[in-house]
């Protein structure tokens, strides 16, 4: 019998697994990374990081508040010391996320994706927003 568990509870635990140095690898939930990684159809794999090896474009896991994100690194401020910080976005989205070093869990390794597949996504994406648009007119 499959058991489904909470994300958070099942984030928690690849968290634990991270640190204990094992990578994992995570079906991706949520469009924020989109056109890049899709809801329920891209997997990356996890892994630990070394937080002096962190770049910008690198992207990351993170606790942030309650929840996991899996954002883009497109600032670091503060040389990578525990100080710094660290600005996130996801690809679709315009707001971005300040954290620290310390709410780093894992850098991720994203699924190969060629040019034409990503123009496909990104084209799928243009037209139900457009239909969203003319169907909100048409109402």
């Amino acid at each position: 019998m499959k058991k489904i568990i909470p994300n958070i509870d099942a984030l928690k635990i690849i968290e634990e697994g991270i640190k204990a140095g094992n990578s994992v690898r995570l079906t991706v939930r949520g469009n924020s990374m989109s056109p890049l990684l899709l809801d329920g159809v891209d997997i990356v794999t996890l892994h630990p990081f070394i937080s002096e090896n962190l770049k910008t474009g690198d992207v990351i896991l993170f606790r942030y508040g309650e929840v996991f994100l899996l954002h883009r690194i497109i600032e670091i401020q503060g040389n990578n010391s525990p100080e710094g910080k660290i600005i996130t976005k996801g690809d679709a989205l315009e707001q971005k996320e300040e954290i620290g070093f310390s709410d780093v869990v894992a850098v991720a390794e994203l699924p190969k994706i060629g040019i034409m597949k990503l123009s496909a996504r990104r084209g799928r994406i243009l037209m139900t927003r457009i239909i969203t648009q003319i169907k909100k007119r048409l109402n």
